[in-house]
């Protein structure tokens, strides 16, 4: 889940690594670092926390550098510190690593390394201390690479320095690499965001590719050492996401860009006038699949969730869905007649990639329901569907979730419309949803004061029915996670069967509740923790407020919807109550402690 940056270029790059680092934070912030060679030797600085740490480092050192490589890392082997940050520099060589090795016990005992030569607790260190050995048996770094690759189970991304040359050294298996080809100066990165802006041409690295790269040229070759050429795509830069604008935090900004990134995603699809949905690059013949299959991994598999209850509802498919981290490993069949959906923002979360590797073995065709394009999922699928929200910094998603549903919406009526008949009201209500996510973020203040209510809660539940089950799940994700407060969502009909022990004064229960089919219901498990002195902060349309006014300790009432917008618009009060609250008890809303943006590890 870390991040990887190296510059190679005819002039000092340490500003441009700093740069590509913060655009690479995301990834992982418990410390960072980097290595370079000055005066024919390697030299390392590095430091625990976030990029702003390393970078005053830097600064007073005065550092300067034409080749380096460098790292922003999110622990897994080893509790953030200095002796675990990256690089690791050996006698020849520097090593900067995003992944897990498996069999860092057997490599050690196989290699007859030295214990005592190894600082730190990382499996990352063995690594280096393996190719720093090896450097010395071949004769020369590429090959040395190559024996190294077919030693190491599990999944990694490196970039070497090697002492005695100018060059970068990079390898892949499972964790994304990409190259970046410039005027004066070749790079490689972790993601495209943290490219240098002036570079001109990308390369994605496929599995088990090793690279050279220096300041003039590019080489790749395949896990065999042979020469091979990697297909060029254009870069194009992307400046916005890196600034906050007006906005306190990036979290902030992207809940008020959703008004665009939703209406994009849509517009994408559709054809309002033709009253039609159309699927990019989807040659599927749907008479043929009786089975969709729904793969993904935290906010994503709440889209999922409320997608299983639009496509149930809406068409004859059985729909299944399932936690890629769990799916991956179960010994499940799947018929020939299944289709798998793939759901991922960035498009690198490891165990939904091996989702996709799962379903491509057992030959069903797939779709990728992605917010990068050129990830890893998106160029091992079978089609695309682009989610379109733009780039997203803060750590808890907000804009790609709610495009997320957006696409599976759409989706939805898309089968609708290859089966014979689409349904018009849910087709023209998905062009409402802009005014009414416009008109929740005008009342921004009232969701501001409910968060101020809760900020000395010592747990905090949400509840729902239906599709807005999902949606309290998502609700409660979205507070643990940039809030660090215990928060459950329930479907509210379970209450009885256990939770409602949780309930005494004064526990804040937030519940999500359009006038629905499921509203009365929803209105006995109101009245069942009100019995027990719950709090109850309820969401609701004027319909639904007039209903249940007297049971509520606090009401917002929230633009009309149905069955098939509800779970969009609903996002964005739940979205802003977590936000406001974080700011209110001072945590780090954009780069909440333990988290990282994208899972790229197992």
């Amino acid at each position: 889940m870390c991040g990887i940056i190296g510059i190679a270029s005819k002039n000092d790059c340490i500003h441009e690594i700093i740069s590509g680092l913060h655009s690479l934070e995301y990834r992982g912030y418990d410390s960072s670092g980097l290595a370079l060679i000055k005066n024919n030797e390697l030299e390392c600085i590095k430091d625990i926390g976030k990029i702003d740490n390393l970078e005053k480092k830097i600064k007073k050192n005065k550092l300067v550098g034409n080749t380096v490589i460098a790292h922003t890392r999110w622990a897994t082997h080893g509790k953030p510190s200095i002796k675990n940050s990256h690089p690791f520099i050996k006698q020849n060589c520097a090593l900067v690593h995003n992944g897990i090795i498996e069999n860092y016990e057997d490599l050690i005992s196989y290699y007859s390394i030295n214990k005592k030569n190894l600082k730190s607790d990382t499996d990352s260190e063995i690594i280096a201390e393996i190719y720093n050995k090896l450097l010395n048996k071949f004769n020369n770094p590429i090959d040395a690479i190559k024996s190294l690759n077919k030693k190491i189970l599990g999944s990694f991304s490196f970039a070497y320095l090697v002492h005695g040359s100018k060059s970068i050294y990079v390898t892949r298996r499972g964790s994304p690499l990409i190259l970046g080809i410039g005027d004066d100066f070749n790079s490689v990165s972790s993601d495209v965001l943290g490219l240098p802006d002036n570079t001109k041409e990308i390369i994605f690295l496929e599995e088990n590719d090793i690279a050279e790269l220096n300041e003039s040229s590019v080489s790749i070759f395949d896990e065999n050492c042979r020469k091979i050429k990697r297909e060029k795509h254009k870069f194009i830069p992307r400046q916005d996401f890196k600034i906050k604008g007006n906005y306190k935090h990036f979290m902030e900004k992207e809940i008020f860009h959703q008004p665009i990134s939703i209406e994009d995603t849509i517009l994408n699809f559709t054809d309002k006038k033709r009253k039609s949905v159309y699927l990019p690059q989807t040659y599927i013949k749907f008479s043929n699949i009786s089975n969709i299959i729904l793969v993904a991994c935290g906010t994503a598999y709440h889209s999922c969730m409320v997608a299983k209850y639009w496509l149930e509802a809406m068409t004859d498919f059985n729909v299944s869905i399932d936690i890629a981290s769990e799916y991956r490993y179960r010994k499940s069949k799947i018929n020939i007649n299944s289709l798998g959906i793939i759901v991922s923002q960035s498009g690198e979360t490891m165990d939904t990639l091996k989702c996709l590797t799962k379903f491509k073995k057992n030959k069903i065709p797939t779709i990728s329901i992605v917010n990068v394009l050129n990830s890893s999922i998106a160029r091992l699928s079978d089609f695309i569907l682009p989610t379109l929200a733009g780039p997203e910094i803060g750590v808890a998603s907000t804009k790609a979730f709610t495009s997320q549903l957006s696409v599976l919406a759409l989706f939805a009526l898309h089968l609708q419309q290859e089966l014979g008949k689409i349904n018009k009201v849910y087709f023209n209500s998905i062009f409402k949803i802009h005014d009414a996510v416009n008109k929740i973020l005008n009342k921004e203040s009232e969701y501001k004061k409910i968060a101020q209510t809760l900020v000395d809660a010592k747990s905090i539940f949400y509840i729902g029915r239906g599709v807005m089950y999902p949606i309290a799940l998502e609700g409660a994700l979205k507070l643990k996670e940039i809030t660090y407060k215990h928060c459950e969502g329930y479907a509210a009909g379970e209450l009885k069967h256990g939770p409602l022990a949780l309930i005494e004064n004064n526990i804040p229960v937030i519940v999500l509740a359009p006038s629905d089919e499921n509203y009365y219901k929803l209105l006995s498990s109101i009245q069942e923790i009100k019995a027990r002195g719950g709090k109850i902060i309820m969401l609701t349309d004027i319909d639904g407020a007039k209903k249940a006014k007297k049971y509520c300790d606090q009401l917002i009432i929230i633009p009309k919807t149905n069955f098939f917008t509800s779970p969009i618009i609903y996002s964005l009060p739940i979205q802003l109550i977590a936000y406001h609250l974080a700011v209110s008890l001072g945590t780090d809303v954009d780069q909440p402690r333990n988290l990282a943006k994208s899972v790229t590890v197992e």
